[in-house]
């Protein structure tokens, strides 16, 4: 059974998403779409810490053969997601209530989705939880990552601020700051082969690929979609 502390986004479940439009318009979903056409065709698919499920259901539609683990702590997160496809009974998705310790020792994954989910550790973590992840990935495999980004706008630093002490508060996150997950994934031997920018560069969404498995152009990491 999971620790009471994992099911911490429960309280938030049932508004989660209207709140994340409340604060970013559609910036927040737009960063987490753009990458998914990169995703291979009928291929194992990780989505880690996955919310309420929409991410999901856009998944499946723009890649139906896909096999999808999808993996949450919070357990009213987890029934939202298959409510959301449950209207698609072909579809391959296999539900773990849990986190990055629960996944499955015997799939590797073509592509693993960890969109706003590497905030949620502090630095001393982060490191640990990076390398569950990559060893889950096949050697030509593709890491998809949205989040925010530490700039030097003075209005995103102080949003940074309160979402931190919310989060701390409300579902009780262990991180007290955004860590620098960037830096541990190049130390790693990860690349970064695909960015885009949103919300005044406030949220960044990347690919990642290993050396080996970098096929891809690189997109200007300038670029800002708003």
């Amino acid at each position: 059974m999971l620790a009471k502390k994992h099911n911490g986004f429960d309280s938030l479940a049932p508004v989660y998403d209207r709140l994340a439009a409340l604060v970013f318009g559609k910036a927040i979903r737009k960063a987490q779409l753009c990458f998914l056409n990169d995703i291979p065709k009928g291929g194992n698919v990780l989505i880690l810490g996955g919310g309420t499920g929409w991410l999901l259901a856009e998944l499946l539609n723009v890649n139906p053969d896909c096999k999808v683990w999808y993996v949450e702590a919070s357990r009213k997160m987890l029934e939202s997601a298959q409510s959301k496809v449950a209207s698609k009974p072909t579809a391959s998705v296999h539900y773990i209530h849990g986190t990055e310790e629960f996944l499955p020792l015997n799939i590797r994954f073509n592509a693993v989705i960890t969109n706003f989910y590497l905030d949620l550790f502090s630095a001393y973590s982060i490191h640990r939880v990076l390398n569950i992840i990559i060893k889950s990935i096949l050697p030509d495999g593709i890491l998809l990552v949205s989040d925010f980004t530490k700039g030097n706008v003075w209005s995103h630093r102080v949003l940074l601020f309160i979402m931190y002490r919310f989060f701390r508060l409300v579902c009780r996150i262990e991180a007290t700051h955004l860590p620098d997950w960037r830096n541990q994934l190049r130390k790693l031997g990860w690349e970064e082969a695909g960015s885009k920018l949103f919300y005044n560069s406030f949220i960044q969404s990347s690919l990642y690929t290993t050396p080996a498995g970098k096929v891809r152009e690189a997109i200007p990491h300038h670029e800002d979609v708003r």
